[in-house]
């Protein structure tokens, strides 16, 4: 029987908790225009994009030619804690993972100064051979450092 796997990541940002937060629940629609060479598109299905009715379309590339639909909805939304959990369902990453759901925990830095993006993949593969999804984790790493880079333009 097939179980649910974990796999992280952290990135350290010079991004304040509540600043980088605050960008991944409520503008990550954004990705668009800060890694434009992997999210191409971002449509908001339903909802208003903040709350649990919200559904988006993305389509995005890990990189590589081949380009990649999945849809995206909040699973768990924990402000208190700085903690969002996304859904990711009807997905072409779903042809080797009947489960995918990604985790966002923002949180100080501890020297003092910006934060630390604590990203956590839960997914179930298809079949045991499948790999596991760390391409996703290096994805993570461009879009968490693109963030910090944008929320600091002058």
């Amino acid at each position: 029987m097939a179980q649910v796997k974990k796999i992280e990541k952290e990135c350290e940002v010079r991004c304040p908790v509540d600043k980088m937060y605050e960008f991944f629940r409520y503008n990550i629609a954004q990705f668009t225009k800060i890694l434009p060479e992997h999210y191409k598109s971002c449509e908001l299905l339903e909802g208003d994009g903040k709350g649990y009715d919200t559904v988006r379309l993305w389509t995005y590339t890990l990189g590589g030619p081949e380009v990649m639909v999945a849809k995206e909805a909040f699973k768990a939304i924990d402000d208190a804690n700085k903690t969002i959990t996304y859904r990711i369902f009807d997905a072409d990453l779903n042809r080797m993972y009947k489960s995918f759901d990604v985790v966002v925990k923002v949180v100080p830095n501890a020297n003092g100064t910006g934060s630390l993006v604590k990203l956590h993949i839960l997914y179930e593969k298809e079949h045991e051979d499948h790999p596991h999804p760390h391409s996703y984790l290096e994805l993570f790493s461009k879009v968490t450092n693109a963030i910090d880079s944008h929320l600091h333009k002058p």
